[in-house]
């Protein structure tokens, strides 16, 4: 628990610093979900792949805004990237599992409170409200935040530190063609596989089980949170700084 309460502590200064990009993550965020709440009838109705594409961006791309350039994950030296507040805590007296406690919090301010606001508009805004219950609305909510925790760990952890040509300018490059690709096939294969989208898929599942829906959301969060912090304390403990 005291780890928890240090990590507060050292977040602090960079909250202060990051405060006009979070709140730029929240307007970019906002965005996002006003475009939702306008086109989601429309969608319901005849399904686009351009709002799957954004939803999916919302909850597995969003913590990618930018942070102030000391806080920043960037290039430390030729093939490998790094936080420097994290090159810098590796210096001080701090043991590795507040670093670490320290990395979610900062995510998670940047992502969690605007995200959950951002799905309460949609569902209040929308025809949502008339398709979901209270109870099959949690569910929702439950199963798009899980992929935000399963995905967007990811920037935490490299804000600790990688090494290697994928890290290279060509290599990040590379890796992000390739994702966009693979998320747009997916998107369009489940779309003329189904006739609906993905969102579409993820409310009519959510109406149907609410209680599995939100039982196996609960779990993948709390397996993100084991798999991702064992990861990054394995980073802390093999990944040289100097």
């Amino acid at each position: 628990m005291n780890n928890w309460r240090y990590a507060f502590e050292i977040t602090k200064l960079e909250l202060q610093k990051s405060i006009y990009n979070i709140l730029l993550a929240y307007l970019v965020t906002g965005l996002f979900m006003a475009v939702f709440i306008t086109q989601l009838p429309s969608y319901l109705e005849e399904g686009t792949a351009f709002i799957d594409f954004l939803f999916l961006t919302v909850f597995g791309l969003s913590p990618l805004i930018p942070k102030p350039k000391s806080f920043e994950t960037q290039h430390i030296n030729y093939r490998f990237i790094a936080s420097p507040m994290v090159v810098m805590q590796q210096h001080l007296a701090l043991n590795h599992d507040t670093i670490i406690k320290s990395r979610l919090i900062i995510h998670s301010i940047y992502t969690f409170p605007v995200q959950l606001i951002g799905l309460i508009a949609i569902y209040f805004a929308t025809p949502l409200f008339s398709i979901l219950s209270v109870g099959s609305f949690i569910s929702f909510v439950a199963m798009w935040l899980s992929l935000s925790f399963l995905s967007g760990y990811l920037v935490p952890r490299l804000s600790l530190g990688v090494r290697g040509f994928w890290v290279s300018n060509s290599g990040l490059s590379i890796i992000l063609i390739i994702l966009c690709v693979l998320l747009f096939f997916f998107i369009i294969m489940v779309h003329s596989l189904s006739g609906h989208g993905i969102v579409y898929w993820s409310i009519m599942i959510a109406k149907e089980l609410p209680i599995l829906v939100t039982g196996v959301s609960i779990i993948l969060i709390m397996i993100s949170y084991i798999l991702w912090n064992s990861k990054m304390k394995k980073v802390l403990n093999t990944i040289s700084y100097s």
